[in-house]
């Protein structure tokens, strides 16, 4: 059901975007972005719970191309770093026995993701438009990490270790966001908005070996985005 509500949002955005740029031509326009965010871990086996939110942030490059006066096809590409945290039980070896750990796990992820939106404008209020967005993003892990903390402790939290082996290359979402733009002149504007990214799939690929339960959670987080249009 998700892949059919993906699929038919990416027609609906090309279609409504193809119509747009075949009828009329309007300016294009490129910025940067940073964006504060805050992460979590949305488990779905059994025996796992989410541990609570992270902070991350995300730096990007903003393009709108504008295929009506107030309506825009907005993509780019952004370097996300989003957290997240998971507990759970699970069996481990520490030295030759296998003893049942509670595990507090810190997941730390960097992905490269290219959005594919919707922005819809309002008409300028003084020198503020408002704006909301909807659509797709795609985003591919560059790197994974994980740091655990166990209960009862038979070691210390050590540095972060290399999880990409444990987590999918692809996380696919849906992206809502709300926001103004302050225009400083003609071609110059500020952008300040909040978005939400909701995750379509499961990004672990674990087994977990006291329940032998494949490992499935969702990735989600929500932003706060600051940027320069030129």
């Amino acid at each position: 059901m998700k892949k059919i509500f993906t699929l038919g949002l990416m027609l609906t955005l090309f279609g409504i975007v193809g119509a747009g740029f075949s009828q009329t031509k309007f300016p294009m326009k490129l910025g940067l972005k940073v964006a504060p965010n805050i992460g979590w871990m949305s488990p779905g086996t059994k025996g796992y719970s989410s541990d609570g939110a992270r902070l991350g942030g995300t730096i990007g490059f903003v393009s709108d191309f504008y295929f009506a006066e107030n309506y825009a096809f907005s993509t780019g590409f952004n370097f996300q770093f989003i957290n997240g945290k998971l507990n759970y039980t699970d069996l481990l070896q520490v030295d030759t026995t296998m003893v049942n750990e509670d595990v507090f796990r810190k997941y730390s992820f960097l992905y490269l993701e290219i959005p594919l939106m919707i922005k819809m404008k309002t008409k300028k209020f003084g020198n503020i438009a408002y704006f909301g967005q909807i659509g797709i993003g795609t985003a591919f892990r560059l790197k994974a990490t994980i740091k655990d903390n166990l209960v009862p402790a038979t070691s210390e939290m050590g540095t972060p270790e290399n999880f990409n082996d444990g987590t999918t290359l692809i996380r696919e979402s849906i992206i809502i966001g709300i926001g103004c733009e302050y225009h400083i002149d003609e071609s110059s504007r500020i952008l300040i908005g909040i978005s939400y990214s909701n995750a379509l799939n499961n990004i672990l690929t674990g087994v977990n070996r006291k329940s032998n339960l494949n490992e499935k959670s969702q990735l989600n987080f929500a932003e706060i985005n600051i940027g320069f249009l030129f």
